[in-house]
Order: C-alpha cells, then structure tokens, then sequence
C-alpha cells in the first residue's frame, strides 16, 4: 500500500467507526420504539436504557450538526481561498451611477448602460430644442438668454455633472463622456430628490465639481435639495428661496423630470401646474399606458405598479398626457409626444439579461433587478407601456 493510499484509509477510519456506531444506534432505537426490544432492556434496565437511548439520539443530532457545519464551512472556506470571490477586487470604484431606462441604440451590442443613460437624457435635450453650437453662436452674438433649470429626481448626480460641466471629474466619467452637442449652459441648475441616500452621494459629486475648479462652473450656480418634487407646495423656504432668487434675474426657464414623473404621488400634475405657474417649459422621459391595451393588460399593470410604487393614475395614454398639458394651459402646438418605446424596454431587458450572466460568472448576479427583468421584457413585446419623451415649452 503506498503512502498516499494509506493516508487515505487513516481518514477514513472515523467514518466508519461513525457509521457503525450509528448503525448500530439507529438499530437499538427502532427496535425499542417498536417493542421489540429485549426485555432485557425494557423492565430490568428501564431507567438506563432511557438514558442510554437519549444519549445516542443526542449524539447523532449533534454529529450530523457537526458534519453538516464543517460541510459548509469547508464549502465557504474553498469557495473563498480557490473560487471567483477575489472577482471583486478588480471591481473599479468609483463607478457610473446612471440610472434610468435607457436609450438604446439598434445593433449596438457594445453601448453601456452609463452610455445608454447618458443617450435618453440627450434625446430629451435635442426634443426640446437645445444645440450646443446655437449656444456658442447666442454667446458670440451676446444674444444669448441665461438658462435656468429645475432637474426633479436627479439620481446620483451623472446628470447634473453631464450638464454642468465642460470634462469629467472622475476617471469612471471618461467612458460615458461625449462631446455634449445637445446640451445647453445652464446658468442655474436646482435638484430636487426625495431619496436621502442619493442625494449625499450626488452632493459629493458636486462637491468633487467645484473643488476642481473647472472652468464655467460657478458654486453658487448649483442647489441639490432633499425634498418631494411631486408636492411644489411643500417645499421649505430654502428651495422657494433659490428659485425665487433666481427667476428675479428672468431666465429662460425649464423643469425636467428625467424617468421620474410616473412616480410622483398622488400625481405628476401638481409639478406640471407649477412649472407652467412659473412661466417654466416641462421636458420629461415618461411612462403611459398604451390606447390599445386590454383589460387584462391594465389589471395587471395596476398591479404592478403598486408595487413600482407609481400611482395607477399616472398612467394616461399619450392623447390623455397631451390633454391635461393643454388643459393645464401650455399650448397645443408647443406641445410634442415623442414615442421611443423601440429603443428602451426590450433592450434594456435583454441588456439586464446578459449583465446577470456576467455577475453570474463571478458568483453574483442583479439580484432585485431580477424581477424589473421581467416586466421590462413583457413592456417590449406587449407594448401595453409607451415610454414617451414630452416637451411642453412655455
């Protein structure tokens, strides 16, 4: 017998003493609970034998404790010294925090989510108007009015620092940074967001902005505020003091609501009045429900949007959407519905699809994205959702 071959035996001589024992164990105690035991054991040792049957019932829960503890630990132990867990290591951090539905480019395998993100917002810049070469032409003329701008529900801060500044800041910039062609100077940029988390990771952002001293960048030019953009009414004296402070210098004047207004409760509409109120443009990416929708279609979507938290009231169909604006007061012919569900839900599923796969490989995965997932693929193949880009300009 080799050497190898002998250490092996060695190990295994517990077990089989292990598996006797509790061979023979199980034996005595399936006979005893039968009565078919000796009675032996059953009248003249009663009292031991009780005690002899609890110790064995304890020895063998404590041992297949043990067995199946040592099971998983050694599982852990070899997944965390020999696995994929040092994947994360070469995670780089900072990392892009866009978050929205997307822009998605046809037969663009390669487009980032970051990139993606970046694409929607630009398309709803060029929907309303806006080219970076008619702002350098305004500037040269001196012709150029300043801009003011009222951004509910801002995310992490990627679009704030995509339309405040003129370069990146963080190195995990540089891979969604273009040349900005549809984004216009905001003299005033104001942030309204009601998640906590967000807006001190925003706020870092730009703080890191301003500590760089980029050109074009004015501090006093940038207000992130934690507060519910749906309600206008209830924001406190701080942001009526910046807005108000700012429309005395009359701007041209915009809100906009990127993948945000279809959660505002109890609707979207009290943001709406208020802009138009302040002489404001309105320019979102929207959700709607689609004209042609079946009842159940819209029962499940009710459902499903209680628990997006978006209030089944704000899902209008397009006509409906462009009614209330009009109802609202913003002219009919300044008013355009852009529907671009084609370039969002089916790839943004398919992109989600291939991004588990990835994390998957390295032991992870999207985890509650799991489920967005889903009612993203079904928004593209049903249609029963229009993701729609609404200018309404004043």
């Amino acid at each position: 017998m080799s050497t190898t071959d002998a250490m092996t035996f060695l190990r295994l001589i517990p077990w089989i003493c292990d598996i006797a024992c509790g061979a023979t164990l199980g034996s005595l105690i399936s006979s005893y609970l039968s009565g078919s035991a000796p009675k032996l054991f059953a009248y003249q040792h009663g009292a031991k034998t009780h005690a002899i049957l609890c110790a064995a019932l304890l020895y063998i829960s404590v041992k297949l404790i043990a067995l199946v503890w040592r099971s998983r630990a050694s599982g852990k132990e070899k997944k965390s010294m020999y696995g994929l867990e040092h994947g994360r290591l070469h995670l780089q951090v900072p990392t892009a925090m866009w978050m929205n539905m997307g822009y998605w480019r046809r037969n663009c395998g390669t487009q980032t989510l970051a990139e993606a993100c970046r694409d929607l917002l630009k398309m709803v810049l060029r929907e309303a108007g806006f080219k970076r070469e008619d702002e350098r032409a305004g500037t040269a003329k001196s012709t150029r009015r300043k801009k003011m701008l009222i951004d509910v529900g801002f995310g992490c801060g990627e679009q704030t620092i995509y339309m405040m500044s003129d370069a990146p800041i963080r190195s995990s910039d540089q891979e969604w940074w273009d040349e900005r062609e549809f984004c216009p100077r905001f003299d005033h940029y104001i942030g309204i967001t009601n998640n906590t988390t967000q807006h001190r990771h925003a706020s870092r952002r730009v703080q890191d902005l301003l500590s760089g001293g980029k050109e074009g960048t004015i501090e006093s030019n940038i207000s992130l505020f934690c507060a519910d953009a749906a309600k206008p009414a209830s924001w406190n004296d701080d942001i009526k003091k910046s807005i108000d402070q700012t429309l005395e210098a009359d701007p041209e004047r915009w809100i906009m609501a990127l993948d945000t207004a279809y959660h505002f409760s109890p609707t979207r509409w009290p943001l709406v009045e208020y802009a138009y109120g302040i002489q404001a443009s309105f320019m979102a990416f929207d959700l709607c429900i689609s004209p042609t929708a079946r009842f159940k279609q819209k029962l499940i979507m009710r459902i499903l949007t209680s628990l997006m938290r978006a209030p089944w009231e704000n899902f209008v169909t397009p006509e409906e959407y462009k009614n209330k604006l009009t109802a609202i007061g913003y002219s009919p012919s300044a008013i355009k519905i852009v529907d671009v569900s084609e370039h969002v839900f089916g790839h943004l599923a398919r992109y989600l699809e291939e991004q588990d796969r990835r994390l998957k490989s390295l032991g992870f995965g999207i985890g509650a994205f799991e489920v967005a997932k889903t009612m993203f693929g079904w928004w593209g193949r049903s249609g029963v959702v229009r993701g729609i880009i609404v200018v309404a300009r004043r």
